[in-house]
């Protein structure tokens, strides 16, 4: 995303030095908002061992969808820029994809912000808008964007307010890597409970008792080792050894 907002930076730089007018600014203004997408499609790839091939799936994905930009910029300069349909509706899909996946988590606010900024972005290309809406939109758009990669950094500090250790490991990571991949992480964790017939689950806030549904302070250590065990072994499909040790507070083993 940070890569994103510079490139976003270097084209409304290059337009306030140059024409407005000028064939290049509409095909690069596209390119770069089209950049911002990919950290959330990113997202979508990031189990292990497949993150590794994911990311030329990625940069093949933003060559495909920027192409419209690449023939006008380099095969049709002089011509305005046009989408056709699909590409426009499918812009949608992907301008409400980062909301979808990050509203429920503490990464909410930059999730609006840099909604808010690509659709100010790309509001002459998306179906029911076809428009720009005001004058200074393309520079409002980039504040936006920059104040996206701020909160999300604000937002990914680690959790403090939580229950324990378990709560701690599973807020970071939902709050990081978003609906789709936690709410598949607490299926696989309480299938582990089911198994085990624990008095507890976990819901979307963490550990809670089965009976009153109230936050577990304390994990029983007949409970535990089993429970530890099972929660490496998911996240480790995702995060480091040392990330998982620095929220439960223990030595990498």
């Amino acid at each position: 995303m940070v890569a994103a907002a510079v490139a976003w930076g270097a084209v409304e730089a290059a337009a306030a030095l140059g024409s407005p007018s000028s064939s290049w600014l509409a095909p690069s203004r596209l390119a770069a908002a089209g950049l911002s997408f990919c950290p959330v499609v990113a997202v979508l790839g990031a189990k292990r061992p497949q993150h590794q091939a994911w990311t030329f799936v990625v940069l093949a994905f933003w060559a495909v969808v920027m192409l419209p930009a690449a023939e006008a910029f380099f095969l049709q300069r002089g011509d305005r820029l046009a989408l056709g349909d699909a590409r426009r509706w499918f812009l949608w899909v992907l301008l409400l994809l980062g909301p979808v996946n990050y509203v429920p988590t503490r990464q909410w606010t930059a999730a609006l912000l840099l909604a808010a900024a690509q659709f100010l972005a790309l509001s002459e290309h998306l179906p029911l808008v076809r428009q720009t809406l005001f004058r200074e939109q393309y520079l409002a758009a980039l504040c936006l964007a920059t104040g996206a990669v701020w909160a999300g950094r604000v937002a990914g500090t680690p959790a403090q307010a939580a229950a324990n250790a378990y709560d701690r490991l599973w807020l970071d990571f939902r709050n990081l890597f978003g609906l789709l991949w936690a709410l598949r992480l607490q299926e696989r964790v309480n299938a582990v409970v089911d198994t085990n017939h624990w008095p507890l689950w976990l819901s979307w806030t963490g550990l809670r008792e089965l009976e009153q549904s109230q936050p577990i302070r304390s994990i029983d250590p007949a409970i535990e080792p089993t429970l530890r065990t099972s929660m490496k072994g998911l996240l480790r499909r995702f995060v480091s050894n040392e990330w998982i040790a620095h929220r439960l507070g223990q030595d990498i083993d």
